[in-house]
């Protein structure tokens, strides 16, 4: 079976999965960004942390056990918990607390690299971070202020971006987008997939008639930028690395890291709209 078709038949069944956990929401979806947050912070841990070797196993995958890492996992994983109950307060507390655990960590290592402080910084932004604001977006508290399920909404315009972009790149694409940082994606693909992302905003504002045309384009628009540019840093962050795919977890897809970088992007972006508009 293809590359192709695999990708194809594990989304059917994935993403359908991915929507009832949303539409279940409160607890049931912050577990299920808790879960993935841990996965991509995982893989993205094993990366910078085995930097010539792509995570093929499942003892690779997991990396191992140690404080360093135990410390790092739990962490991020407070972190989405925290955003979901609008602990802002405890966040900023954890942000501190781990930027101190790196720095003390650093000074008692044999090979010392300081770099890797900013490294490891920067995941709790990059990842879970993200995953936080999407569990709070699908709060009932979230619901009731912007009046749409922008979990859900994110989640398929992400979706129908990458999708389209991947599809109108295979049958189309000639004019390479960032050939030093991902070969295989082109302008056509991107184009594409834009147009069709503002074309799902279309539809999505016919069963959300509350809120303008304007709104649901606008939304969309911002979705299918950052999106992209999401998924391009990822490429960035595995090509410094000398990898292919963060794991091989998901058939056809690579790993959790792979399958959800567009949303790291994409879900901060459009919660800084929701909130600016709603505060303006």
């Amino acid at each position: 079976m293809s590359n192709t078709a695999v990708r194809i038949i594990v989304g059917i069944i994935g993403i359908p999965l991915v929507i009832i956990s949303a539409v279940l929401g409160n607890e049931i979806f912050l577990f299920f960004c808790i879960i993935l947050a841990f996965f991509c912070m995982n893989e993205f841990y094993n990366l910078f942390e085995f930097p010539h070797h792509t995570p093929g196993s499942i003892t690779k995958w997991f990396g191992g056990i140690s404080f360093h890492k135990t410390v790092f996992l739990l962490f991020s994983s407070l972190i989405v918990a925290y955003f979901y109950y609008e602990r802002f307060g405890f966040v900023l507390i954890i942000y501190f607390i781990m930027f101190i655990f790196l720095v003390v960590y650093e000074f008692f290592k044999e090979e010392k690299h300081f770099e890797a402080v900013g490294t490891w910084l920067l995941s709790v932004l990059y990842i879970s971070t993200p995953f936080g604001l999407l569990s709070l977006m699908d709060s009932s508290k979230v619901l009731q202020l912007f009046g749409a399920n922008y979990a859900i909404v994110c989640l398929v315009l992400v979706w129908v971006s990458d999708s389209f972009a991947f599809f109108g790149g295979k049958l189309f694409g000639k004019n390479k987008l960032a050939e030093s940082i991902s070969p295989k994606k082109t302008w056509e693909g991107s184009v594409i997939g834009f147009i069709f992302v503002l074309i799902a905003g279309a539809v999505i504002w016919k069963f959300n008639p509350q809120h303008s045309l304007f709104h649901w384009l606008l939304v969309s628009a911002i979705v299918g930028v950052f999106a992209q540019i999401g998924d391009l840093f990822e490429s960035y962050l595995k090509r410094s690395v000398k990898v292919k795919d963060s794991s091989n977890l998901i058939p056809g897809h690579g790993g959790a890291l792979d399958r959800f970088d567009s949303i790291l992007f994409a879900v901060p972006a459009l919660y800084i709209f929701l909130y600016l508009k709603s505060s303006l």
